[in-house]
């Protein structure tokens, strides 16, 4: 077995640079959760040979060209931490699988494309990406319920829009001053929202 493979609460972690036959054995590839961290890829697309793969994480993970992504038909959970992608942030436009979406500590702009086709989408999670300033692209997935914002450039008005979604039950959020985070509370008590859904024991 590979040093820099391993298998850690039923999660396979990949760190550092691997050669895709390594990933592609048995002991893997009947595996549903998979974890790549600090590595770089010309393409996703060995990814297409784990055949249940369900979570994905993507920790400073350098890729030129993401799209295969949207092959991975049983996806259901994309977490991407320090993800950069050569050719921007597209290739989520096309992730129709997926039932949660979660971004963290990006850098330089992250530009929302148009995400009215995921329709399966259901939440999303947006932690450290300064760059996020324009969230309008989530008003238009369709069965949106859960969004959690947390520093990022928007400013407690930004999140009208999401307010007003009728699909959307839970949204989190947090700001350095205190007056954003009061707004923000009233805002949800207008609009019949809860920060964040109660843990269930």
């Amino acid at each position: 077995m590979p040093k820099n493979i391993r298998v850690v609460q039923g999660t396979v972690v990949v760190e550092g640079s691997f050669s895709e036959s390594e990933l592609l054995v048995g002991r893997y590839t009947s595996r549903r959760d998979f974890e790549l961290w600090r590595s770089q890829h010309a393409s996703l697309a060995f990814l297409t040979n784990l055949p249940v793969i369900e979570r994905l994480g993507l920790i400073n993970v350098k890729v030129a060209d993401p799209r295969a992504l949207a092959e991975l038909g049983t996806l259901r959970s994309l977490f991407l931490n320090g993800f950069r992608s050569a050719s921007g942030w597209g290739f989520l436009a096309d992730l129709t699988q997926i039932e949660e979406l979660h971004i963290l500590n990006t850098r330089g702009p992250l530009v929302l494309p148009d995400l009215q086709r995921l329709d399966h989408l259901t939440t999303v999670r947006i932690w450290g990406c300064k760059g996020l300033s324009d969230i309008t692209m989530l008003t238009d997935v369709p069965h949106l319920e859960e969004v959690e914002l947390v520093d990022t450039a928007l400013t407690p008005d930004d999140l009208l829009p999401l307010l007003e979604k009728p699909s959307i039950a839970y949204l989190g959020s947090s700001f350095a001053r205190k007056r954003d985070t009061d707004l923000v509370d009233e805002y949800l008590d207008r609009y019949g929202k809860k920060a964040y859904r109660e843990a269930t024991s």
